[in-house]
């Protein structure tokens, strides 16, 4: 699943090729993926783009919204096309639709714009979806009325705050979407290596100290994952051919190194399953 770093690297992409453009028609190819009617916003503009945790916003003229989450296997390709090439931005799960032939079998709603240029929303499982929405509507989604804060808009008081009332693994409190926005098991299991605290550690026993090294480090890496334009899977092979995709999986300090030394200290990285979700850590350097 598409972390922060990864949708807000869609985010940034799409303001650059996406604000200004002008809806004319939009193509519904799966009944589950499309949610309100297509109509209110033909003829609507895009006014800009935002990120609210993992699910983007794209901002229409009328005060109508287009809230888009990728879920496990979502994608966006917005498509540039004139006489002489194509140009791709892509985001979310990577896979060959990436650069491959679109629409795909894979393709569930396809957006066209007074420019000529296409954005198609890619869904391989069916689980994202796009909604449209007018802002009240928008601000009443369960999803966002219980959506917590992100990590980089709290102080370290109230990190340790939300910390201290958690009796549950600190792994799976950070990935608690109503607790804290946007944090996902990549940069969660990098957090907790920089933090040297194990995945496993009850929440509420943290002290002070390490929830404020712990909110540095989430901070840190999510950052950083931006800086690299998120993690893209290191089986997608056709990706780094055709220079498509982020390079955060290059700086991976635990995630996905499974019998692999530590960077500190060069003891095999174990893994284990914490509520369903890969969880890599040294058990030298994390306690």
């Amino acid at each position: 699943m598409p972390e922060l770093p990864e949708i807000e690297t869609v985010k940034l992409q799409l303001t650059n090729v996406l604000v200004g453009q002008t809806v004319t028609h939009i193509e519904k190819l799966h009944p589950k993926s499309l949610q309100g009617d297509p109509k209110l916003v033909i003829g609507k503009k895009v006014e800009s783009i935002e990120r609210m945790g993992k699910m983007l916003v794209i901002n229409m003229t009328g005060k109508y919204e287009l809230a888009i989450h990728f879920k496990m296997s979502g994608q966006l390709i917005f498509v540039t096309r004139d006489q002489k090439h194509e140009t791709r931005v892509v985001g979310g799960h990577p896979t060959e639709d990436w650069v491959g032939a679109l629409p795909s079998k894979h393709t569930r709603v396809v957006f066209h714009f007074k420019s000529g240029d296409t954005m198609y929303f890619n869904d391989q499982r069916i689980f994202g979806w796009v909604k449209i929405l007018t802002f009240d509507q928008l601000q009443q989604m369960p999803f966002v009325k219980k959506l917590g804060p992100e990590v980089w808009d709290i102080s370290d008081a109230q990190f340790y705050d939300l910390m201290r009332h958690k009796k549950k693994a600190i792994k799976v409190a950070l990935m608690d979407q109503d607790l804290l926005s946007g944090i996902g098991n990549i940069y969660a299991n990098d957090a907790l290596w920089e933090a040297r605290i194990h995945p496993k550690r009850i929440a509420n026993t943290l002290t002070k100290t390490e929830a404020k090294k712990l909110r540095e480090k989430l901070i840190l890496v999510l950052k950083e994952g931006i800086k690299y334009g998120g993690a893209t899977a290191s089986d997608a092979k056709y990706i780094d051919l055709h220079g498509l995709g982020g390079t955060y999986q290059e700086h991976f300090r635990v995630y996905d190194r499974t019998n692999k030394p530590c960077l500190r200290c060069k003891t095999t990285i174990h893994k284990i399953t914490l509520a369903g979700r890969g969880t890599y850590f040294c058990p030298r350097c994390q306690r």
